[in-house]
């Protein structure tokens, strides 16, 4: 296996260091190939599947009631402008969500990316 080989994953640095080269960047995320990729695309999906309910919640908390997006367009903007701050926001947290792809890579590559040759070896 990957492990009885040496190779596998490694994870880099966690530091939040502000000169260039240190601290996580989407290169990282990036070094563990599809895998990687993938996770990061799972951490935004989860992301965007708060953020809608998050804003729809804020606006009922601020308005009194519920955002009606498909018929209201000031409802629409509404919305769409409480997702626009909770994404600003979130930028601050970019390390952190670069973060959970990184620990995410691990369990993508074993559980969804490779769970074919997985199935393989155990038939043989």
């Amino acid at each position: 296996g990957k492990e009885e080989s040496g190779e596998g994953f490694s994870l880099p640095s966690f530091s939040m260091g502000g000169k260039d080269g240190e601290g996580l960047s989407m290169a990282d995320v990036k070094k563990f190939g599809i895998s990687g990729t993938v996770a990061y695309v799972l951490t935004e999906l989860a992301f965007w599947a708060v953020a809608f309910p998050v804003a729809s919640t804020a606006l009922y908390q601020t308005t009194g009631h519920w955002p009606d997006v498909f018929n209201d367009n000031s409802d629409r903007a509404a919305v769409l402008a409480f997702i626009f701050t909770g994404a600003n926001i979130a930028r601050l947290l970019v390390p952190l969500r670069l973060g959970a792809a990184l620990a995410l890579a691990p369990w993508v590559d074993e559980n969804i990316i490779n769970r074919d040759g997985a199935s393989d070896s155990q038939q043989s």
